[in-house]
């Protein structure tokens, strides 16, 4: 008979440490409701993945690393959320905050671009929390003054683009809900590449069971407003399932999420399935 695999093993081991450890239900749902606040001034590393499938050119893959970095500015914190993007695209799909402007050719693999969002945070109470601050994105995909048709332009937009961002969040149990929006323009950038132009409309919904359960709906909401206007949104319905592991100072949050796009633009995806590991770290 042969033997399972070290990795089949370690995954296996891993798992069942997570569902036997000792779980204490008022760590669980302290740590459950910081990770469905964004304005929760902890630190925190999520992982994610997402496959966004059924478009006219193929499938795009993309791998996010997103550390949130509080700092504590007297009453008010600054919750810095950046997000690394390592996309893999087919060619040109539209519909996507990650690729803004879609451009031609034949696909490419590798780093796209790389957003910073900062939120001046005050917590106006316990359960209701609001910020405000700038969106940066760099173009890390390509260099500002490439002209060349080479095939990591299609991973990116080839801007810097900024603009505003706000999200509130209200937490009254067993809910969590809020909403964030924000809007970039590019800047400067490659001049052989469209102006970017994009807000992002994300309302969020957590709904907590018990023993870390919960089902969620986090929906991202694209308006290209380059676009014609009975061709510029991209709007999608749907949802998931969450289970928080407490560990005692330490926390892991994973869910798992299945959309599917009514509306959408020319040359976007029909739907698209996420998976998420979170790391976070209590105080």
């Amino acid at each position: 008979m042969e033997k399972p695999s070290i990795s089949f093993t370690f995954l296996f081991s891993f798992s069942l440490l997570l569902f036997s450890c000792g779980v204490n239900a008022d760590e669980t749902e302290r740590f459950v409701y910081q990770a469905q606040n964004p304005l929760t001034p902890i630190y925190s590393i999520p992982l994610e993945y997402t496959h966004h499938g059924g478009a006219k050119n193929g499938d795009v893959s993309i791998g996010s690393v997103k550390p949130v970095i509080p700092i504590a500015l007297g009453d008010w914190n600054l919750i810095n959320q950046l997000s690394l993007n390592f996309i893999g695209t087919p060619g040109p799909v539209n519909g996507i905050a990650e690729l803004p402007e879609a451009f031609p050719g034949d696909g490419a693999y590798g780093l796209g671009d790389t957003t910073l969002t900062s939120y001046f945070s005050l917590n106006t109470s316990d359960d209701f929390s609001w910020g405000f601050g700038p969106t940066l994105v760099f173009p890390t995909d390509t260099l500002f003054g490439d002209t060349e048709d080479r095939e990591s332009r299609e991973l990116g937009s080839g801007k810097f683009s900024v603009g505003p961002a706000v999200m509130f969040v209200t937490q009254p149990k067993p809910w969590s809900l809020g909403l964030a929006v924000k809007q970039i323009w590019s800047v400067f950038g490659n001049d052989s590449r469209d102006g970017v132009s994009q807000m992002l409309f994300q309302p969020f919904v957590n709904y907590n069971l018990n023993d870390g359960w919960y089902l969620v709906s986090d929906m991202d909401m694209i308006a290209n407003w380059n676009r014609d206007n009975n061709d510029r949104w991209t709007v999608p319905v749907g949802g998931g399932v969450g289970k928080l592991f407490s560990l005692g100072q330490y926390a892991i949050n994973t869910k798992v999420e299945g959309y599917y796009n009514p509306v959408r633009v020319s040359e976007s995806p029909e739907w698209s399935a996420n998976f998420s590991f979170q790391f976070l770290f209590g105080k």
